[in-house]
């Protein structure tokens, strides 16, 4: 959702308010910006109140993102951060060798819990269900692909917790997806 889509090559310390808004163009249709996702399927979302904050490795390891393959993903207030974070997850939970326990049933049981959540069917516990198996994920999957995949729904939780809250408790959408 940026009005400039293609491929780019920045210096590391480059805001991300230049990439988005300079270089791409800004958010198309007058629609505001919501959040950037970095680092690939397995990277984190960054809230629009990071816009200034210069991309390098370090900046975003502390926001709960990643540099990953490099890639961005601009949303725009009609993305609804529940709902990325379950599409997210599809590729690590697919991906998964199902070596480890923690990845192969971890993506599972958390993805499960994302489509419930977005069917309207959430319930009192599921967000700190998710939380419990994301960090059990990080400390305990073999490779890097289960520790990194449940960055997408621990930054959308962080920074979003509200949406997947009107889910659950309210039975909407607050971008109305």
């Amino acid at each position: 959702k940026i009005t400039n889509t293609g491929l780019v090559e920045i210096p590391m310390g480059t805001t991300l308010r230049t990439v988005v808004e300079e270089i791409g163009g800004g958010v198309p249709n007058g629609k505001q910006f919501k959040a950037a996702q970095t680092g690939g399927p397995s990277g984190g979302c960054i809230p629009a109140q990071y816009l200034d904050i210069p991309v390098d490795y370090d900046n975003l390891i502390e926001i709960g993102s990643m540099m990953g393959s490099g890639g961005l993903i601009v949303m725009d207030e009609d993305t609804c951060m529940v709902d990325l974070a379950r599409f997210f997850l599809t590729f690590p939970q697919a991906e998964s060798c199902g070596k480890c326990t923690p990845c192969r049933e971890g993506s599972k049981r958390m993805l499960e819990i994302l489509e419930r959540i977005c069917d309207g069917r959430g319930k009192e516990g599921d967000i700190e269900e998710l939380e419990h198996l994301a960090h059990t994920m990080q400390q305990s999957a073999l490779c890097a692909l289960g520790q990194t995949a449940p960055n997408p729904v621990l930054s959308t939780l962080r920074f979003f917790r509200h949406e997947y809250e009107a889910h659950i408790h309210d039975k909407k959408c607050p971008a109305k997806a």
